[in-house]
């Protein structure tokens, strides 16, 4: 099972199976919230749970730009994003883990993003990631 944390190790996490997809994020909000563009593990809602640290773990909702609603799931110590979950209708049973919360360092390698969302609002110099759908938004 892969297993995750934030930044203080305060909270813990493990996921079973395969995840869904994932996906590298260039909106705004994920931005706002990873500080960059952000590279997304979409995993089943009751695929995920949290070990340890529950009581350290904090929600913050906002509206998205897209309009959906979402909240972030973070460590009231460090202040580490872990997830996220949203309403939209193809989020809404699942778990959006970090993919920089994963604590195997090989992690990425097995996960390798097959499409990028919202590739207009993507860095000029960061360059489309190869064999991965480019996006407009969502879809």
């Amino acid at each position: 099972m892969p297993d995750g944390s934030c930044l203080c190790q305060s909270i813990k996490y493990q996921y079973k199976g395969e995840p869904i997809s994932s996906a590298v994020c260039h909106c705004q909000t994920c931005h706002k919230i990873s500080s960059s563009s952000s590279v997304n593990v979409l995993v089943p809602h009751d695929h995920f749970r949290i070990t340890s640290g529950k009581d350290h773990l904090k929600e913050y909702n906002l509206t998205h730009e897209s309009g959906m609603h979402m909240t972030t799931h973070f460590c009231s110590e460090c202040g580490c994003v872990l997830y996220k979950t949203a309403d939209r209708k193809d989020f809404q049973d699942d778990v959006i883990v970090l993919a920089g919360t994963l604590d195997d360092p090989n992690a990425l390698d097995e996960i390798k993003p097959s499409a990028e969302f919202f590739v207009r609002e993507r860095a000029s110099w960061w360059p489309a990631l190869d064999g991965a759908r480019q996006l407009g938004g969502f879809t």
